[in-house]
């Protein structure tokens, strides 16, 4: 197509090639050369008019046709830029409508993609179809033979519903009887209850707990690779019988507030002296005395506190000590109850 308009553009200029060179400068001037013998003189119309004055002019006008061929190329120029945007546009259009074209065989592709999907799961579903057919006839089967079992099972609740009605006679008679039994149990628990409160506060009112004991009649205890508990066997004192002197624990028989002292004696150069309260498992005083030598020395502690019944106090000799005691009795435990709550 370009070739084409080049030649359409060039086919006037050739006919003039040979004698004319046309150049169009940026005010619009045109320039003739070669066609006049002497190419240094200026082409004038007025001027070659007078040179050639006296003369007969038998031809055309050639440089009304020179103007009308500059004309025609500067048309045809115009044209041709205005051809080339076209083709350029043509071009741009081109190459749109490839894109477009490979979007839709894309699309196309996609399509196809999703329509093969499309009949892979109708055909899973076609098959489900038959499947769950299946199913229901099984389901009716089944679904006749309950219906049979139904009507059995109905004869046989009319006859239990009239075994029940003589049941629930029955069952009236006894929530009757029952009825009358919880308010008699009930009368027996307030009685139960009342005695059991008098019978606290009386244990409250009476209660006594006291006891005294020392810890042995032979020279020295310890010193032990573990921590011992100390068993008080010398029992003086053991009111209430709260205070065992086989396992060494006092056990509160009554919850009340207790006051408590110990006294341990140490007369051995063998080391340290000490002793440690436990409440429940849980070690509440811990007294301890450097090395001593052969003289008597004493530890002396006091303590008050709340116990609940059941509760569980008692003495241990800690690892590494020793304490002393004999028949006068220098290491003692002792306990009383001050008030109960």
């Amino acid at each position: 197509m370009r070739a084409g308009l080049s030649l359409l553009v060039l086919g006037p200029c050739l006919l003039v090639s040979c004698a004319l060179e046309v150049q169009a400068s940026e005010g619009g001037e045109t320039k003739l050369y070669d066609f006049l013998p002497d190419r240094k003189q200026p082409l004038d119309p007025e001027t070659t008019a007078d040179q050639s004055n006296g003369q007969t002019n038998t031809g055309p006008d050639i440089w009304a046709e020179v103007r009308m061929l500059r004309d025609m190329v500067v048309e045809q120029k115009v044209e041709l830029r205005n051809m080339e945007a076209r083709l350029r546009e043509a071009e741009v259009q081109a190459d749109e409508q490839k894109m477009d074209l490979l979007l839709t065989k894309t699309s196309l592709e996609d399509l196809k993609r999703d329509h093969a999907a499309t009949e892979d799961r109708l055909r899973a579903s076609e098959k489900q179809v038959e499947e769950l057919k299946k199913v229901n006839m099984e389901l009716r089967a089944d679904l006749q033979s309950q219906a049979a079992e139904l009507l059995s099972i109905e004869a046989s609740v009319t006859v239990c519903d009239s075994e029940l009605q003589l049941l629930t006679r029955r069952m009236d008679d006894l929530q009757a009887q029952s009825t009358a039994q919880e308010a008699e149990l009930t009368s027996v628990m307030d009685r139960m209850n009342t005695t059991e409160s008098r019978v606290n506060s009386l244990i409250k009112e009476n209660a006594k707990v006291a006891f005294y004991a020392a810890l042995t009649d032979p020279k020295g205890v310890g010193p032990y690779n573990t921590q011992t508990v100390l068993k008080f066997s010398k029992v003086f004192t053991n009111i209430g019988n709260a205070y065992s002197p086989t396992t060494g624990f006092f056990t509160a028989p009554v919850k009340g507030v207790y006051y408590f002292r110990f006294t341990v004696c140490g007369h051995t150069d063998e080391g340290g002296m000490g002793v440690q309260l436990f409440h429940n498992g849980r070690s509440i005083v811990f007294n301890l005395q450097g090395r001593h030598n052969l003289h008597f020395e004493y530890l002396s502690n006091a303590v008050t506190l709340e116990l609940n019944v059941g509760d569980e106090l008692h003495l241990v000799l800690p690892q590494g000590l020793a304490i002393f005691d004999n028949a006068n009795n220098h290491s003692t435990f002792s306990g009383f109850l001050l008030f109960s709550i």
